[in-house]
């Protein structure tokens, strides 16, 4: 039998609560082809069994350690239930009151907490980690502390409930095999990066980069500003106009040498780069320092 239906936050959550629960499934009593959206995000773990999960005409078989995300706006379903074991986190992200601070250099925490969420039904419908039998053990231990907690009633309960919630997504983001893709590219990214700062002097060209980190163009641009917070070209002028800065300050070498010894084109491209970043000319900032040095110590 196929059925549908919309879940709310208030089936689990009583007003002026925090927006947040622990759902247990117990072996085999899920219900079947039971097709439902919700007004909050789930955290779906597979304790034990398996089961096929459904959205739209895409279908995943869910297997022990499976972790999936469903946000608002999602139909899904499971089928073939009969040893499946599931243990829900119910969660609304737009209400949740917390710090993000440097989450989101976790792979894994966009979707957890994503921007845009996707709607993409072959990405929704496959789990977005699995966790082996060690770490199933410890995120199941952290989602019972939670549960407890926020069944607790005591005081702080909401606090601890919190930090407890946090905790467990850190947990997931950090053995997800998203994350240990996005510590090699950041190694990759750290390859690249050191190419830049031994060559600056010339020109450097992205498919030369591409070749050190074996990337798309597409994903080595994403990488790039995920590590550095700039794109690498951004990046690149940044190393070369630090070099020319010191070379201002501590020779009497023309513009002309040293823009060509800082990687620029001629002395006009280095003047513009440089203006756009020190809001004035090479040469008055080299005067100005130079007043300065006298000033100071004659």
């Amino acid at each position: 039998m196929t059925i549908h239906y919309h879940s709310l936050l208030s089936d689990y959550v009583k007003p002026n609560h925090l927006p947040l629960w622990v759902e247990y499934v117990a072996l085999g009593t899920h219900f079947e082809k039971g097709f439902h959206d919700h007004e909050y995000s789930e955290i779906a773990i597979v304790m034990q069994g398996e089961a096929k999960h459904i959205v739209n005409d895409a279908s995943k078989i869910m297997q022990t350690g499976d972790v999936l995300v469903i946000h608002p706006g999602i139909s899904h379903a499971y089928d073939q239930t009969g040893n499946l074991e599931l243990i829900n986190i119910v969660y609304d992200r737009n209400k949740l009151s917390m710090p993000m601070l440097d989450g989101y250099s976790l792979s894994l925490f966009h979707a957890f907490f994503p921007t845009n969420a996707s709607t993409d039904v072959s990405t929704v419908v496959q789990p977005v980690t699995h966790l082996d039998k060690e770490e199933l053990k410890k995120v199941i231990e952290m989602i019972y502390r939670l549960k407890d907690e926020l069944q607790s009633g005591r005081s702080g309960s909401l606090l601890m409930s919190l930090s407890i919630f946090l905790e467990i997504v850190v947990s997931l983001s950090r053995t997800s095999h998203l994350e240990k893709k996005a510590t090699e590219a950041r190694f990759l990214i750290g390859d690249a990066i050191s190419f830049m700062h031994k060559n600056y002097a010339r020109t450097i060209e992205i498919d030369d980069l591409l070749k050190i980190v074996n990337m798309s163009r597409r994903n080595f641009f994403r990488n790039f500003l995920l590590a550095v917070g700039a794109s690498p070209i951004d990046y690149l002028t940044q190393i070369r106009l630090k070099n020319a800065t010191d070379m201002l300050l501590n020779t009497d070498k023309p513009l002309a040498e040293i823009a060509y010894a800082t990687g620029f084109y001629d002395s006009n491209h280095f003047c513009k780069k440089f203006r756009a970043r020190m809001a004035t000319s090479p040469r008055h900032f080299r005067m100005k320092k130079s007043a300065c040095f006298k000033k100071c110590y004659r």
